[in-house]
């Protein structure tokens, strides 16, 4: 029988993966807080024992998990504590049948249409200039792919956090975190950025934004979901292409 081996690529993540959970247990043990810089990438692969690169493509996939955001010219910065193991389960649920990761993201749309349209009855202005704030650093991050995704993520968990429901919030972000891991893999694992991230076409991706940000400071339900379904059928398609 022929040996089976883990390709190259497979490798890499793999060592990726365990570089990630031990930053996440750096992030537990030196009690850090959401919004303080982690040592720049350099001192992590001296203290990890690992390389550079490892380490980049770790932060990365932390970046895609909501639990670091990567700020321009400045480092990585805790975003979220990692304790909550919602987003490991969906994780491997996935990786056990990537066919079903469109129906998980018809999952995600349901629980972003239910979550803004609580957000619209119930968000606070302060909420809502969060909200502001966040596709405003969207608009401001195109060109830089780590930057961009950091908004992203924080543009959508911030309006869904608005419906003050925390069981609804942490399995929306759970959802949404797999589901950016799954379609920006290329991204993770050799640094690719995917054609509707590169700078013809990421303005458009990033509009997408403005009409569910609209909507919701309008407090207009139905045009809220025309716009979350709009960027679910865009979405749709990036998984689509993700999995040819």
């Amino acid at each position: 029988m022929d040996d089976v081996s883990d390709s190259p690529s497979d490798q890499g993540r793999l060592a990726a993966e365990k570089i990630a959970e031990q930053i996440q247990d750096l992030i537990i043990k030196q009690d850090l807080a959401e919004g303080e810089r982690l040592p720049a990438e350099r001192e992590l692969a001296r203290m990890l024992s690992t390389s550079r690169p490892t380490v980049s493509q770790a932060i990365r996939i932390l970046v895609i998990r909501g639990l670091v955001e990567s700020r321009r010219g400045s480092g990585a910065y805790v975003t979220r504590r990692p304790e909550a193991g919602l987003a490991a389960t969906v994780n491997l649920m996935v990786s056990l049948n990537r066919e079903s990761v469109q129906h998980l993201n018809v999952l995600r749309l349901a629980l972003e249409t239910t979550g803004i349209a609580q957000a619209i009855e119930c968000g606070t202005e302060d909420e809502l200039d969060a909200g502001a704030q966040a596709l405003e650093q969207l608009r401001d991050s195109v060109g830089d792919t780590a930057a961009w995704m950091s908004a992203d993520t924080r543009f959508h968990t911030t309006l869904v956090r608005a419906s003050h429901n925390p069981y609804l919030s942490s399995i929306f972000e759970s959802v949404h975190s797999t589901l950016i891991d799954y379609e920006y893999r290329t991204w993770i694992e050799r640094g690719v950025v995917p054609q509707w991230l590169q700078s013809s076409e990421a303005a458009a991706v990033t509009a997408l934004h403005e009409p569910i940000l609209q909507a919701v400071v309008d407090r207009d339900e139905e045009a809220a979901r025309v716009a979350v379904r709009e960027h679910h059928d865009v979405m749709a398609q990036h998984l689509a292409a993700s999995h040819e």
